[in-house]
């Protein structure tokens, strides 16, 4: 099947099957079309490139259909090996399903549950054994201003201990916006308190999905990337704590009770109620995690266009966009057309419309790979630049422009380093697409922390004006609905020409933005990674 996608990819490239690969008359902007952005999206967000994980073979064929379609209007590499692909080295790890065990050893006889059948391990990334008497904790819940205490006073250090996953009734004061941390904590408590591991018992809920789909917990790869410096990869390693999930077989097994009896646990906590914590002193688990590891690589897709003035060509603009997604989960693809489907074609369109008006200064898009991993192609890049950053003018970033209110767009970043890069953005969209512009997220304090979220940042913490052209989350944010039918085409045209037309105003102006805003940063450079944002 591969190989029949990149088939199609070489001949979409060779024969123009995609429209706007010949350069039509008219002007530039107006090459930017709704008809041109959806042709692409329904290819790239289309099933069988299953969600566009990183590392995966449909998102090395992704970044394969980008190259050869920018190449073709006539964009250049940059990179020092002559190739649109900057490959960046990943070490992937997984659960080994012969070495990853869950036991119970209770009056003399051994009960062991098989993963990743009966269990699952969240914490994938750490590898060992624990051992530890059980205890059992009920919901789990330490909310003393609501009366509810599932510890007391039992001693958890070194122990294992199982708590129920249920959900208390919607009515129910826990489940208001405000104290919903009591709920999100559970499994902290008890990691703090010196739990050697945590067993949650999933919902009645997932227990009949998982039953009706005849599957297991997923065994998903862990990822990092294969050159991070030591002190980088302790920083990001989980702590040495399991957290587990079972199945109600195996719960039921651990605490000693039917099916049945289990189920009316989980009922209690349906109405509210609390579920009696039990210590056990015959009842031992053993945990082991053996973790496979293997290597692969990602690729960011960077392109070239040399600017139209000899004096600033050697200064850059730039326009960026991730085109990795989530890939597959519980066997449903994620098929990723808003989150970045709609960044990953604006950036063709916007390829297309400057090979017919270049600015003065040169042009470099980059498609950022592994951004839902930690924003890894903007960081690779940025440290791994081909050009000298100081030359960068500003970055453009689109990450999901193409749902919600068709008239507004929220902009991220705009006005942090450089109130040239706002002024130029406000000025544009005045004459021409006249979105609203909504600064709502633009704080690096809001509580979405969404300054923090998407490629644009890399390239602020090296002082380059940068800012995130977003219309917003939606039901729809990592879920098998993020599909074409959804995507407002109409409103994707208008974000994708104005990011065009403040790029060229950018890339036409006499000097560089200027570094205006933050106190701490005057000039361009990786000096300014230890600059604080939050």
């Amino acid at each position: 099947m591969h190989r029949k996608w990149i088939a199609a990819v070489v001949l979409i490239a060779l024969f123009g099957s995609v429209p706007g690969t010949v350069v039509a008359q008219g002007s530039a902007v107006e090459s930017i079309t709704a008809a041109e952005l959806r042709t692409h999206l329904e290819f790239i967000a289309a099933d069988e490139f299953a969600g566009r994980n990183a590392p995966s073979t449909e998102l090395k064929i992704t970044s394969r259909y980008l190259a050869t379609l920018v190449a073709s209007y006539g964009f250049r590499p940059l990179l020092p090996d002559g190739s649109f692909l900057q490959d960046i080295p990943l070490e992937l790890t997984s659960l080994s399903t012969g070495g990853t065990f869950l036991q119970l050893r209770s009056g003399g006889e051994t009960v062991r549950f098989s993963f990743p059948d009966d269990f699952g391990i969240s914490r994938s990334r750490f590898t060992g054994s624990q051992s530890g008497d059980l205890v059992f904790v009920g919901y789990g819940l330490e909310a003393p201003d609501f009366d509810w205490d599932d510890y007391g006073d039992i001693d958890l250090a070194g122990k294992v201990v199982v708590m129920l996953e249920g959900t208390l009734p919607e009515e129910h004061a826990l489940r208001s916006q405000e104290n919903r941390r009591y709920l999100y904590r559970r499994a902290q408590v008890a990691r703090v308190r010196g739990a050697a591991a945590v067993i949650s018992v999933i919902s009645s809920e997932r227990e009949q999905q998982l039953a009706t789909r005849g599957t297991g917990f997923s065994n998903t790869e862990g990822a990092r990337i294969a050159e991070e410096p030591a002190e980088a990869r302790e920083a990001s390693s989980f702590s040495p704590s399991f957290q587990l999930e079972v199945r109600h077989s195996a719960g039921a097994a651990l605490l000693g009770v039917t099916e049945a009896e289990l189920g009316e646990m989980f009922e209690q906590i349906g109405r509210g109620e609390q579920v009696r914590s039990r210590q056990f002193t015959d009842r031992m688990v053993d945990i082991s995690s053996r973790l496979q590891v293997r290597h692969d690589h990602t690729s960011n897709v960077v392109a070239y266009l040399e600017g139209s003035d000899p004096e600033l060509k050697d200064e850059y603009v730039l326009f960026g966009a991730h085109h990795d997604h989530v890939g597959v989960r519980n066997g449903e693809v994620m098929n990723g057309a808003d989150d970045n489907g709609s960044g990953t074609v604006a950036m063709l369109e916007i390829a297309q419309a400057l090979v017919r008006e270049r600015p003065r200064r040169s042009v470099i898009m980059v498609w950022h790979t592994g951004e839902e991993k930690g924003l890894w192609g903007a960081s690779w890049f940025i440290a791994h630049s081909p050009v000298p950053v100081e030359k960068m003018s500003v970055e453009l970033n689109m990450d999901m422009i193409s749902r919600n209110d068709p008239d507004q767009l929220y902009v991220i970043g705009s006005n942090r380093l450089s109130s040239e890069l706002d002024v130029v953005l406000r000025e544009v969209n005045d004459r021409t697409t006249r979105l609203n512009l909504d600064y709502l997220y633009n704080d690096p304090a809001h509580p979405e922390q969404f300054f923090f979220r998407s490629d644009q940042f890399p390239f602020i913490q090296y002082g380059i004006p940068a800012m995130w052209f977003f219309t917003g989350a939606h039901p729809d944010y990592h879920q098998p609905t993020d599909t074409i039918e959804k995507i407002d085409y109409t409103k994707m045209e208008r974000i994708t020409r104005l990011v065009y037309l403040v790029g060229m105003a950018i890339g036409n102006r006499d000097e560089m933005l200027v570094l205006d805003v933050h106190p701490e940063i005057t000039s361009r450079g990786a000096h300014n990674l230890n600059v604080e944002w939050r």
